[in-house]
């Protein structure tokens, strides 16, 4: 399984890399985006409401933190159904599914490198941020590591079902839409959720993005393991409850192209 998963990780590294511009455009795109924020923050002066535990902090430091790794939404979102249509594009689709693979590990792992790259992305925007004045010295490490996982984890099943959408209706939903506009409404990403009202309040706790960050800001201010558990409890719950629906739903999906011949039709 894993020569199988290298192979996959390998071939999308390969096509990635063969459109040149397109990646060192996006690597650019970073630095214009941190430095945007940091103009905004000179607008804005310190609140606790930015910080943790009542601790005043800069919106650039709220900010930044919450792009990055948005990303990671965004690639858990987008990387499945991506991989799935590009591939009934390009007319591999009915190939892979052809070889002696579950359609779970062919999915799962067209997603390995776009969930690496986002990954890298997310230091690259520490790393700049960091020159901006991002304070990186007060980082609880393991917290920091467990809700950038959950982060995809928990996201991962709606890009699934994403997929499962593409395999059987030849077409993309809306998903990452509607779930990466959500977050920045209600999801804490450039404006903190105690400032909504409360109905909207209470949408955003069904957000996995809202725990998430706010498990990484915590972290990123030191905070424990243990401060952090309801985040990580409600995450760790999303992910065991939609992962099964998510992979039964690909299965489903799968079944059906398959038996009414629809695999190749894009």
């Amino acid at each position: 399984m894993l020569d199988k998963l290298r192979t996959l990780f390998v071939r999308d590294v390969r096509i990635s890399l063969t459109y040149r511009y397109s990646f060192v455009l996006s690597w650019i795109a970073i630095p214009i985006s941190v430095v945007s924020l940091w103009f905004v923050s000179k607008l804005v002066p310190p609140l606790p409401h930015f910080g943790v535990n009542g601790m005043e902090a800069t919106y650039f430091e709220f900010a930044v933190v919450n792009v990055a790794f948005l990303t990671l939404q965004t690639a858990a979102l987008q990387s499945f159904d991506n991989s799935l249509r590009d591939a009934q594009m390009f007319g591999t689709l009915e190939s892979l599914l052809a070889t002696p693979n579950r359609e779970e590990l062919i999915v799962l792992g067209s997603a390995l490198w776009a969930l690496t790259l986002a990954v890298i992305q997310v230091c690259w925007y520490l790393a700049i941020g960091a020159l901006f004045g991002l304070h990186l010295g007060h980082v609880n490490v393991a917290a920091l590591l467990l809700f950038a996982l959950f982060a995809i984890l928990a996201t991962a099943p709606i890009g699934i079902l994403s997929a499962s959408f593409v395999m059987a209706f030849k077409q993309g939903a809306p998903t990452s839409f509607f779930i990466n506009g959500a977050a920045t409404l209600v999801g804490g990403v450039l404006f903190p959720v105690a400032v909504l009202p409360h109905w909207l309040q209470v949408v955003s706790w069904w957000c996995p993005i809202a725990h998430a960050l706010g498990g990484v800001r915590g972290a990123m201010h030191g905070a424990s393991l243990a401060e952090l558990a309801p985040d990580a409890g409600w995450l760790a719950g999303a992910t065991l409850v939609l992962f099964p629906i998510a992979l039964l739903a690909l299965r489903s999906a799968t079944r059906r192209a398959r038996f009414d011949g629809t695999l190749g039709q894009y």
